[in-house]
This record gives structure tokens, C-alpha cells and sequence, in this order.
């Protein structure tokens, strides 16, 4: 781990995510590193990792869509060090930030990516082991053509979303049912679109399967504190993929 520089720290503030650097505590008050939706991650994606046919000699590739300030990203390059991580975020702020947990932590294997996924992704034109997609989608205008994009991507897709009650269904926009979600474009966990659109539970799985996944589990669904709507935790995978 390289020198925690505090000041710099600071200066890069106000944090939503919170770290630990020797022994203090610094920042907001959300912890990645104890995040469930994380934790469980690193351990499905290990199991599937052990289950696969996949050679040693091939390198371990894992896109993180959403990256915010470099939380989940310095959890994941830790459980996987040999992993290529690519990062993405749309904001300039939020990437400098994340560079410097980053380097705080002594972590150089982490590429940080400016892009909106929003719309097509370079990122995305690649092939991954895995991609992690947690806090992301529902700040999208159009998730059914990121979730095509993703399913082209990787055959495994972890995903945690906030989704439309089905009783709040008011829009249907090809043949998904949802409503709009306003946003506060200039507050650091909004999107970067005025509005976007949460499906429901229903044509979030519709969508992921027209993209092309073939596997979804749901494995969890809670309630957002904000009253925003109910949130799932799922993966998404490519019957093909699965095991091997």
C-alpha cells in the first residue's frame, strides 16, 4: 500500500464511500467492503471460476460498470489480484477520485475508462469473464440496449438495480412496462440523462432475455430507503457459459 496522503484526500471530497487507511476511518458513511451485493459477487463469481473449463494460462477479465469513486473497484482488484479490471465511469470526478483509492491502496492493475453506457460502449465491444453492474442501470435512458450490449459482452452478468412496482407501471416503451425516474443530473449519484427508466421486474427479465441471456436468478429484493422503489439483486448468464 503506497502512502495515504489525507490532504489530498480531502481536497478530492466531499465522499460518499468511506475507507479505512491505517486504522482510521476517512470519508462517507457507505462501505464497499462490506456490501453483501459485493461480497456475494466475489463468491458466486469464485464458485463459477471453479466450476469452469477455462485455462489458468488465460487472463481473468472483469468490467465494472458504474464504478462511482473506485469502492467496489478496489474490493474486487483485492479478492481478484491477478484479474484485468476495467472501470467505467461517466464522471470525470468520480474517476479522479477512484484513481486515488487506488493508487492509495497499492492497486495498479485497474483500468479507469470515461465513457456514458448509456450509448454504445467501446468497453463494451470487448469480451469479459464477468461484469459487475451494481448501482448502475436505472440511472439509464435505455437499459434494454445496455443489457444487449452487456449480454454480447460477457456470459455472466452480476446486476443490482432498483426496479418500477408493478402497480406504478404507467409507461410502456416498445414492448417494456415501466415508469420515468426524474434526476438530479448535478448530484454525483445521479445519472448524466434528466430522466431514465426503471422496468419492471418482468421486462427487466424480458430484456435480459431478448439481449440473450438465458439463465436469470433473482436473488434478492428489498426496499430503496428513499422510497425510490423495490431493488433487486440477479445474475444474468449464457446457458452455454454456464460451466465452462
Amino acid at each position: 500500500m503506497n502512502e495515504f496522503d489525507a490532504a489530498r484526500f480531502d481536497a478530492l471530497g466531499p465522499w460518499i464511500t468511506g475507507f479505512e487507511f491505517g486504522g482510521a476511518q476517512y470519508g462517507g458513511q457507505y462501505r464497499a467492503d462490506t456490501d453483501s451485493r459485493v461480497l456475494r459477487f466475489i463468491s458466486k463469481f469464485r464458485e463459477r471460476l471453479a466450476a469452469s473449463n477455462r485455462g489458468r494460462d488465460q487472463p481473468l477479465r472483469i468490467l465494472e460498470c458504474g464504478c462511482l469513486e473506485g469502492g467496489h473497484t478496489s474490493v474486487l482488484a483485492q479478492a481478484f489480484p491477478d484479474a484485468e479490471i476495467t472501470a467505467v465511469d461517466v464522471r470525470e470526478t468520480s474517476l479522479e477520485k477512484a484513481k486515488f483509492i487506488l493508487s492509495a491502496s497499492g492497486i495498479a492493475k485497474v483500468q479507469l475508462i470515461k465513457e456514458n453506457l448509456d450509448e454504445p460502449s467501446p468497453a463494451l465491444s470487448q469480451q469479459y469473464d464477468a461484469i459487475f453492474c451494481v448501482g448502475l442501470l436505472y440511472h439509464l435512458r435505455d437499459p434494454a440496449a445496455f443489457l444487449a450490449r452487456a449480454a454480447q459482452a460477457t456470459g455472466f452478468l452480476w446486476l443490482s438495480t432498483i426496479i418500477c412496482a408493478e402497480p406504478e407501471a404507467t409507461i410502456v416503451e416498445r414492448e417494456y412496462r415501466g415508469r420515468f425516474l426524474g434526476e438530479t443530473i448535478e448530484h454525483p449519484l445521479a445519472g448524466v440523462n434528466w430522466q431514465s427508466f426503471l422496468p419492471t421486474i418482468g421486462s427487466l427479465s424480458d430484456m435480459l432475455w431478448s439481449g440473450g441471456f438465458s439463465e436469470i436468478s433473482l436473488l434478492e429484493k428489498s426496499m430503496t430507503p428513499d422510497g425510490n422503489g423495490p431493488a433487486v439483486l440477479l445474475k444474468a448468464e449464457r446457458t452455454s457459459d454456464i460451466g465452462g
